[in-house]
């Protein structure tokens, strides 16, 4: 029986997105660059899932078994040769310029070959939804610049998002949660700017990134009441990595602990400001979490897609496993829940490029800005400095606000939760009853259907447990107070 080599696909064939969702069709009439952009985010993210991570999947996450710290840098370089990592940057600035849509595509296609190597790149760009969410335009810029500058000399660039504390996971991501909470880090004003001291922990990425969103309260005692967004470089001295933690699954993307003693972070690293920390951070889980249902549900084709293909080979009773009733059912089953699930990360991606923050990095009149607007000058000290100044940051913040009211993002923040929980639990469903499927032979390692099964259980536990994900959609459908 074959063992080796990337899973194969039951659903290949060119026009599969509109296959697979076809109210892109209908779009596509409207929006014809919008879907074929997806579409060729789709071509591109299954060429390079099928040939840079499948082949590689089990040897990475057997170093990082060994070495948590290990990182493939090989891998890595090589998706920046792609220009996956700064993909979300528009193509005149230097990126691909991918919507939400073609993310989203991407991360089904680089989960159902591997989760970890996925994760070490897409939860990457959290660091600049971070700054989205703000929009400071200054500050957005300069990242830009600064990941653009960086890939072109092959230096990745890391940024991480650090909510999680010994103290409290999830109640950091939930405002009644966080009233009873007591961090286990704080942050005091001093002149200039703040000093930051306590931990972090289980922090994706951590352990590589130059630099980290870090949500810390001025008050322990009124977390909720006084907490805010600081961007701390990690040179900042006093911060430190902890230790980097031995996992389960998705080894390929390592998770530390963050220390902090006495670390300044000067004003201008303020992004949100005290009492508006909740604020930022459910803004951002408003797009990420619909972000983690997508993945989710590449990590149930993944495991669907091996358990065929083992079955196609394994013979049973002088006939392939593949042709018994029951586990054609079985399969039937979770690929009914793969492809309603897929309808539903295609609406909400498309939801989050038209309704959401999206819309500032793909409008007509950042599309005129940058069609007019000199290569040289967009990348010129001159633009940043006047991008930073208060009153363009102020009418750019307005815009942004206007654009993206409470009322989008408690909308966001309904169906991107809804989603996280189905597609996770879908994949942990998934990977369970493949596991049953194969028996003790196909749980070998070689196979790759055990390491989906590792994979699958954090993804139900981070980006709010599913507890607190069911808790936003009830009181969004039925209330806080009832």
């Amino acid at each position: 029986m074959e063992k080796n080599g990337p899973a194969v696909s039951y659903m290949d064939g060119e026009g599969e997105l509109l296959r697979y969702a076809p109210i892109l069709g209908v779009l596509k009439k409207r929006f014809p660059s919008y879907v074929k952009g997806a579409e060729e985010a789709q071509r591109v993210s299954r060429a390079f899932a099928r040939e840079a991570m499948a082949p590689i999947a089990l040897e990475v996450d057997a170093k990082c078994a060994e070495d948590p710290t290990y990182v493939d840098w090989d891998f890595y370089r090589a998706a920046m040769q792609e220009h996956i990592p700064t993909a979300f940057i528009p193509e005149k600035l230097g990126g691909r310029g991918w919507s939400t849509l073609d993310l989203f595509n991407f991360s089904e296609e680089g989960c159902a070959a591997c989760f970890g190597l996925t994760a070490l790149i897409v939860f990457n760009m959290f660091g600049f939804i971070c700054a989205c969410v703000e929009f400071m335009p200054g500050v957005v810029l300069r990242m830009i610049k600064h990941m653009i500058a960086e890939e072109a000399k092959g230096n990745p660039v890391f940024f991480a998002w650090a909510i999680t504390e010994p103290s409290g996971g999830t109640d950091a991501e939930h405002p009644a949660a966080m009233r009873t909470m007591r961090p286990s880090i704080e942050a005091k004003k001093v002149e200039g700017g703040y000093i930051l001291n306590g931990t972090k922990c289980f922090i994706t990425n951590g352990s590589l990134a130059d630099f980290i969103v870090v949500n810390a309260p001025l008050d322990r005692g009124r977390p909720l009441e006084t907490d805010c967004t600081f961007m701390v470089p990690a040179e900042s001295q006093g911060f430190s990595v902890g230790k980097v933690e031995r996992k389960s699954g998705q080894k390929a993307c390592p998770t530390a602990e963050l220390l902090f003693d006495e670390v300044f972070v000067p004003r201008e690293n303020l992004w949100a400001p005290e009492g508006e920390g909740m604020r930022h951070t459910q803004e951002i889980l408003s797009v990420t979490r619909g972000g983690v249902g997508a993945a989710a549900v590449g990590l149930a084709r993944g495991v669907v897609e091996r358990t065929v293909r083992y079955a196609s080979h394994k013979k049973v009773n002088g006939h392939r496993l593949i042709d018994e009733s029951w586990v054609q059912f079985a399969l039937a089953d979770i690929m009914k829940d793969i492809i309603n699930l897929r309808h539903a990360w295609v609406d909400f991606a498309v939801a989050i490029d038209f309704y959401h923050v999206m819309q500032l990095m793909n409008n007509p009149l950042t599309d005129i800005a940058l069609k007019i607007a000199p290569r040289g000058l967009l990348f010129s000290q001159a633009l940043e400095d006047l991008a930073g100044t208060a009153p363009v940051n102020s009418l750019v913040v307005g815009l942004k606000k206007k654009l993206v009211p409470r009322e989008a993002v408690e909308n966001s923040i309904l169906h991107g939760s809804a989603l996280k929980a189905a597609g996770t639990d879908l994949a942990m469903r998934a990977t369970s009853l493949c596991c049953d499927i194969v028996g003790l032979e196909g749980m070998r390692r070689e196979y790759g259907i055990e390491k989906c099964f590792r994979d699958a259980k954090v993804t139900q536990i981070y980006e709010g447990t599913n507890q607190t994900n069911r808790l936003d959609v009830f009181e969004r459908e039925v209330g806080y107070d009832f």
